[in-house]
């Protein structure tokens, strides 16, 4: 694992293979406004009056010294324009400063922490994103590789340098919860990477329990026998179709005291979505193993705030089923009935993500929460509004939802508030039964938000579709193409603010 340092030191003089230098593209040659580069000026500025190096952001450079003494090399990677600074861009070029010396393979590097600037005046906070990016820039997906796998040195030490006094207790406490927001992201994107046939809900619950015991999570399985006993129709709906049985997890975390209402955090867990009767299209269902994201990102977080021992009681519930078409399936037409005792038309059986939420909203009120948030990877429509790099956010708690969106600001994981207007409930309407669980075609995501809302009456009550941002088709420098982890770095900065 890559070890990461903190050191106050002058960088023109700190011995190390290579150092990185975030510049701004409105540095100009002089660097009059970056006084802690004055040691390093004759070597940037040459570069800066050639236009060798206009640093737009992730721009890459590298540079040797000419004198003997301090780093041998300089790495210089780009920030883009001052006005445009903030968590996001600077996420992202620390993520491309790692795989530039990994590019160099170098197995140390140094790295000079970027200003604070405009959006980013904190520097334990420029600490901890910058620290977050090293380590999101060297993730690999590789636990399947046989051929060429360990070919390529890996940075395994990086010292992170500040030039004036700063506090190293609230430093070190930046570096560690960057260090367990890193591995929080990295272990909900292995879940999602993992091909289906190696994760069933089976393999899931293995998983949560692996991480119940390793972090001091209370932990309980509710089986497909028991939800028949509890009367979970909805989640039952989903899960019969499958040889794979499906089961609903339950986690806990204490770090509050004991009269202190949870946060229930609900995250839909489908291993695999062929969509059911309604199977869906070739041209994407080699990618439905990645619906199962919301479930990976509720396990991660919870690990995540026993690991950073924050002192929040949490519920984790993630209802895991693969929605399958065989002669036990839900059909088009049928009518089952809710944990809650509503009765639900099955339009749709690839509107499955809504039914096994239902049964879970209800199943959340037995913990008494203070609120709700669940995530689910649920409506295509939600790509089609924001794309893959905004995710779709709703609620009936106007502070809830704020908090959720400045948590979206402050991690660069970003959110975008639709409204939850009642009369979109019409589109959900039955002939025989209560409502149904899929309408037209109109303002889709809407509708799987108002469906979720019938099962949490009276809870303050959030809810994220990440389907846009749960997988990215192309890499950039901080998410690599397949699973992203979107929603973890979001909750625990969520976490941070209550």
């Amino acid at each position: 694992m890559m070890k990461l340092e903190f050191k106050i030191a002058d960088p023109a003089v700190f011995k190390t293979p290579a150092l990185v230098i975030f510049l701004f593209s409105d540095d100009k040659p002089g660097l009059r406004k970056r006084p802690e580069l004055k040691g390093l000026k004759r070597v940037i500025n040459p570069r800066l009056k050639a236009g060798d190096f206009t640093a737009e952001h992730l721009a890459v450079l590298g540079l040797f010294q000419e004198i003997e003494g301090g780093p041998e090399r300089l790495i210089l990677v780009g920030l883009g324009p001052e006005r445009n600074y903030g968590p996001e861009k600077l996420r992202a070029a620390a993520a491309k400063a790692a795989q530039s010396a990994s590019g160099y393979n170098l197995e140390e590097t140094a790295v000079l922490l970027p200003p604070q600037w405009k959006g980013l005046e904190n520097p334990e906070e420029v600490t901890g994103i910058t620290a977050l990016g090293l380590r999101l820039g060297l993730y690999r997906y590789d636990e399947l590789k046989t051929r060429n796998k360990g070919k390529t040195k890996p940075v395994h030490k990086i010292t992170l340098i500040a030039t004036g006094e700063t506090a190293k207790s609230r430093t070190a406490a930046a570096l560690k919860k960057a260090e367990v927001t890193a591995g929080a992201i990295a272990y909900a994107r292995d879940l999602v990477n993992r091909p289906s046939n190696m994760l069933k809900p089976s393999d899931l619950e293995k998983e949560s329990r692996a991480q119940a015991r390793r972090y001091g999570l209370k932990m309980k399985v509710i089986s497909q026998e028991e939800a028949k006993r509890r009367k979970m129709g909805a989640f039952l709906a989903v899960a019969q179709g499958s040889e794979s049985p499906g089961r609903i997890i339950v986690l806990q975390y204490h770090g509050a005291g004991q009269k202190t209402k949870p946060l229930a955090l609900l995250g839909k867990a489908i291993t695999f979505d062929s969509g059911g009767i309604n199977l869906k299209p070739t041209t994407g269902i080699k990618n439905m193993k990645t619906d199962m994201a919301a479930g990976a990102v509720v396990i991660a977080v919870l690990a995540a705030a026993a690991r950073l021992k924050l002192k929040v009681n949490l519920v984790g519930i993630i209802p895991a089923a693969e929605n399958m078409p065989s002669g036990k399936a839900s059909r088009p037409g049928d009518v089952i009935t809710s944990m809650a005792g509503l009765n639900v038309e099955i339009t749709n059986t690839d509107a499955e993500g809504r039914l096994v939420l239902a049964d879970a909203l209800t199943l959340a009120h037995e913990y008494n929460p203070r609120a709700v948030i669940d995530l689910a990877t649920l409506t295509g429509a939600v790509s089609v509004a924001l794309g893959n790099k905004i995710a779709g956010l709703m609620g009936t708690d106007p502070g809830l939802v704020d908090k959720l969106k400045q948590a979206g600001e402050k991690s660069g994981e970003r959110v975008w508030e639709l409204p939850l207007y009642e009369d979109y409930f019409d589109f959900l309407k039955s002939e025989v039964a209560d409502f149904s669980n899929a309408g037209n075609r109109e303002a889709g995501t809407i509708q799987g938000a108002l469906f979720l809302k019938q099962f949490v009456p009276e809870i303050p009550w959030a809810h994220l579709d990440i389907a846009g941002t749960a997988r990215a088709e192309k890499s950039t420098p901080d998410i690599p193409a397949g699973g992203t982890g979107f929603g973890v770095n979001l909750l625990l900065h969520f976490l941070y603010l209550n």
